[in-house]
């Protein structure tokens, strides 16, 4: 599914459902970062969707995702993202009470409430960042052993 704002193709449904019958079917595989990454190469091998780009979202894009009933709180907070980035400020969490899962679940439908992966931290520093769509809170400093699912992304259609 493409975003027209933004260009991205992001993967409709989480790794490990199906899109059928304008559903995703099954469930989301819960992956460790290196298997998430292992996993969203395997898709660019195989030419997903016909596309060979396939990453881990940043988490800027990944946090652009979350849907509020109320929008997202006035307060945020900033992120180092490695010697190599600068760093990124975003909103915390809802503002008041929520449905859940925090995406928009027209465009992706059968969303787990739980933590995705983005592709952003320092290996350096052992620091990694998720979005949990059962709350539209940014994991701060999870570990990589952690296991989250999975939603890659493509710069466009190829």
């Amino acid at each position: 599914m493409t975003d027209p704002t933004t260009g991205l193709r992001w993967l409709r449904c989480a790794v490990g459902q199906t899109w059928k019958e304008e559903r995703c079917v099954g469930n989301a595989e819960a992956l460790g970062l290196m298997d998430a990454q292992a996993r969203v190469q395997a898709l660019n091998a195989q030419g997903h969707e016909g596309i060979d780009q396939w990453r881990l979202p940043t988490i800027t894009e990944l946090a652009a995702l979350r849907r509020c009933d109320h929008g997202l709180v006035e307060e945020s907070f900033t992120l180092a993202l490695g010697p190599e980035q600068a760093p990124v400020t975003l909103p915390r969490w809802c503002a008041g009470e929520t449905r859940i899962p925090t995406i928009d679940t027209a465009r992706f439908p059968d969303t787990p409430a739980v933590k995705f992966w983005s592709g952003s931290g320092s290996e350096a520093e052992q620091h990694f960042y998720a979005v949990n769509f059962g709350n539209a809170w940014i994991g701060l400093n999870e570990d990589a052993e952690s296991t989250y699912a999975v939603r890659p992304v493509a710069d466009q259609a190829r």
